[in-house]
């Protein structure tokens, strides 16, 4: 009887299906690190939280070059390029608080925590079935916005979270400063 349980366990042992990889819980360090890309994000960020190896970063600057508007990464590859991250800043911008709040019961966002606000995290499918982590945030008078997207596919990473943090470190930057 014994070996018949031994046997069934072995069995089931080796029927088993692998166990799921560990997340990687590599933290993001300094977004704005060298190597740079777009002039502002860090090449190890990108890597890390895209997942991408090879990729095309398209940054563009508003007042005739002097103040960062936008980062495109995009993966290189022989087929249609996929996008990776998008950091945008609109200054001023054009969404109004009913906008903003809009967009947020839509994507079904969660409020930033009150030491980033406001602003607003979430989840949605790009017109590709793409899930995409967003994280908009802009300032009290609602003339300054800062987004960051990144598009989940980076093996064990938490998109929201990483997209979260790049925020986090980028506000300072990007969003509050004066004029």
């Amino acid at each position: 009887m014994t070996a018949a349980l031994l046997a069934g366990f072995a069995l089931t042992a080796a029927c088993s299906s692998a166990p799921a990889p560990s997340p990687d819980n590599r933290p993001l360090g300094n977004v704005t690190s060298a190597p740079r890309e777009c002039g502002l994000i860090s090449a190890r960020t990108i890597t890390l939280a895209t997942g991408l190896k090879h990729y095309t970063a398209y940054g563009t600057k508003m007042d005739k070059g002097q103040r960062f508007a936008s980062c495109s990464v995009h993966e290189e590859s022989g087929q249609e390029d996929k996008r990776g991250l998008l950091i945008e800043v609109f200054d001023p911008s054009s969404d109004s608080a009913e906008d903003l709040e809009n967009t947020k019961t839509v994507s079904q966002g969660n409020d930033l925590p009150a030491t980033l606000g406001p602003g607003f995290t979430a989840r949605r499918k790009n017109d590709e079935n793409q899930t995409i982590a967003s994280v908009y945030g802009w300032t009290p008078d609602y003339q300054r916005l800062l987004t960051v997207s990144i598009a989940e596919g980076a093996p064990g990473r938490d998109s929201l979270a990483d997209a979260t943090e790049i925020f986090r470190q980028l506000k300072p930057v990007l969003l509050d400063r004066r004029k």
